[in-house]
């Protein structure tokens, strides 16, 4: 399979997936290629990542994407009706061809016409965590946004955030499509990697709470507990880099990334050019474009075609 994660702001939504297409062959070691767009903007104000069968996720998103220029209402409450009725509706056709397989969605989108709302319940929690000393986060202050919310009088359980659009984080899944929905400040993950819940987490104080706002550093600390996580384990169906997405009131904001292992040394880069992400290893002049997933089912041959660089940049750093 591979990993998609999303995490639901203070200010938006962000969306992270990693690129791997894992090809099972009959009696031959597994296909790994690291080149297929596993989230991506879908309007304005909505983002989508997948997981599961390549083959039926094209199949559904390019129905998605024609019923989308035929469909009056847009907005995400629509979206969020109307999106698991098709689902359900062109994967009932597809099986009977194919046979009966997984695939998995995960929706970030925003309101721009309304506040975003938190659990006063789960800013205390976050706030306690940072105090706690058990945060791998160690510092002695808390950002000053955090207790400016803490002021407002305890028998308000929910709090409106100013400045800031509405959230919307949801899941759904073969064969009912059904909605599992995500308050901000929670988080979830879908796919092989499912299990780097628990490292985000660990890690929620450096998303949350270290630069409310700031989508570079909520990115960064995103893509990179994730990418640890799956390095650390060796989930082998996780691969590749990890385009970001941040849903907003600015929009869908594509992240991108760049390293030097150790400064001065190999420099790997995730850009995001004319509507497509780009991996380079820019040392040893490689690229690697990502593709969307019907253009990766029209490939003929499929073969290994990996990106490891930034893993083993690091690991040779490390010795």
């Amino acid at each position: 399979m591979s990993v998609v994660a999303g995490c639901s702001l203070f200010d938006g939504v962000l969306l992270a997936a990693d690129c791997r297409a894992t090809i099972r062959m009959h009696n031959t070691p597994d296909i790994h290629s690291d080149n297929v767009l596993k989230v991506f903007a879908l309007l304005p104000h909505t983002a989508l990542g997948f997981v599961g069968d390549i083959d039926v996720a094209s199949y559904l998103l390019q129905n998605l994407l024609i019923g989308l220029d035929k469909q009056r209402r847009k907005d995400p409450i629509s979206l969020s009706q109307w999106i698991p009725r098709l689902f359900r509706n062109h994967y009932n056709r597809f099986p009977s061809k194919n046979g009966n397989r997984t695939v998995v969605f995960m929706i970030g989108s925003i309101l721009r016409d309304r506040n975003n709302i938190v659990e006063r319940k789960a800013v205390v929690e976050l706030v306690k965590y940072i105090c706690s000393g058990n945060s791998p986060i160690k510092r002695n202050w808390i950002p000053g946004f955090l207790m400016e919310i803490l002021k407002v009088p305890e028998k308000y359980k929910w709090i409106e955030i100013p400045n800031t659009c509405r959230n919307l984080l949801y899941t759904i899944a073969s064969p009912n499509f059904e909605i599992r929905s995500y308050s901000p400040l929670q988080f979830t993950a879908i796919g092989s990697g499912e299990s780097c819940l628990e490292q985000i987490d660990y890690y929620k104080d450096a998303i949350f709470a270290w630069d409310p706002g700031n989508s570079f550093v909520e990115s960064s600390q995103f893509r990179q507990i994730i990418q640890n996580f799956i390095d650390e384990k060796g989930i082998k169906s996780v691969g590749g880099l990890y385009p970001v997405l941040k849903v907003s009131g600015k929009g869908v904001e594509h992240i991108g990334m760049g390293a030097e292992i150790p400064v001065g040394g190999t420099r790997i880069e995730l850009s995001f050019q004319s509507n497509r992400w780009i991996q380079r290893n820019v040392t040893e002049k490689k690229e690697l474009p990502i593709i969307m997933p019907w253009e990766f089912m029209k490939l003929k041959g499929f073969q290994n075609q990996t990106f490891n660089d930034l893993s083993d940049a690091f690991r040779g750093f490390l010795g």
